[in-house]
């Protein structure tokens, strides 16, 4: 039998090439992203016509300065946003619909900065219901959770109340939550911030292994050492334009620069931030025992969302 990567699948050390496509229909690319901008109200741009093509399989870093547009184009891709302009597509669907948007829900994993997670569930409990969130089936509910409670190191916390987590172990079940079901495309917003250099590089293996496995992650992060190490491609960022889209490679090539920190630096105008934290360092929202708060991408169709008009079919 072949076990699914929760439950022991090898990681991999670094991203030499991306797993090899699907054939068929499936064979397209991840997300294709053609003059998409988005405005907030009063005018402010967060991501203004953006061109972009990912393929499948292929571990993707997004890096620039904070209020570059990183996470909002991560929340385009999860579908949580709609575009203000241009044409976006998702594994083939359109997160502009709502149907499209909904079938994307079982398929991409998506996870914001902010750490959402209620404070007297239990690990288990919170893995439990975010698997049932997701779709996955009863009968692999347990055995999915149990393996990535041990490929975060959750195990011996599990029957502990998340209030009683520590940030970095708070940081590793949102991050373990997000894997549940196992995503062919998998969106992580900073996913480092707040963690120590073990759990970073757990973080960055678990990359390695989701990308082994054929999936597709975009990791917005500015650990640009890591990324140039372990994704196949860099995307760079300032004031919610493309500056560079290129593999690692690539850009040093194209920039005669000796990392790619060095190439940032030149094209942002200044170094990155600081790898290993920021404000928002794994903390957990209050909420309800129904769970509400456990994803930020849960709310995308709640009231408070479709006041804001972020998700409008």
């Amino acid at each position: 039998m072949t076990k699914t990567l929760a439950e022991g699948g090898a990681p991999t050390a670094s991203a030499s090439a991306p797993a090899p496509a699907p054939a068929g229909p499936a064979a397209a690319g991840a997300a294709a992203l053609r003059g998409v901008a988005r405005t907030w109200p009063g005018g402010v741009t967060a991501l203004a016509g953006a061109d972009l093509e990912l393929p499948r399989g292929a571990a993707v870093a997004v890096a620039g300065p904070n209020g570059s547009g990183k996470s909002t184009l991560l929340a385009l891709l999860a579908g949580r946003l709609a575009p203000s302009a241009g044409s976006l597509t998702v594994l083939g669907l359109d997160p502009a619909h709502r149907r499209g948007r909904r079938a994307l829900r079982r398929r991409v994993g998506y996870l914001p900065q902010e750490v959402a997670l209620d404070p007297e569930m239990t690990g288990a409990e919170t893995l439990a219901l975010l698997a049932a969130l997701h779709g996955v089936p009863r009968r692999r509910r347990r055995a999915q959770a149990a393996g990535l409670a041990a490929a975060w190191g959750l195990d011996e916390h599990l029957k502990r109340r998340v209030e009683t987590y520590s940030g970095g172990l708070k940081r590793r079940l949102h991050l373990a939550g997000g894997e549940v079901h196992e995503p062919e495309l998998l969106l992580l917003d900073e996913p480092t911030a707040g963690l120590d250099p073990a759990g970073r590089e757990l973080v960055w293996r678990r990359v390695a292994d989701h990308r082994a496995r054929g999936a597709t992650v975009v990791v917005a992060t500015h650990d640009l050492d890591a990324a140039g190490r372990r994704c196949d491609l860099a995307v760079i960022v300032a004031r919610g334009r493309v500056l560079a889209f290129a593999s690692p490679a690539s850009l040093l090539v194209a920039h005669s620069a000796p990392d790619l920190t060095a190439v940032y630096t030149r094209l942002t105008g200044a170094p990155p931030e600081p790898s290993n934290g920021g404000a928002r360092r794994g903390g957990s929202r209050k909420a309800g025992r129904n769970g509400r708060a456990l994803e930020a991408g849960d709310r995308a169709e709640s009231g408070e969302a479709a006041a804001r008009g972020e998700n409008a079919p």
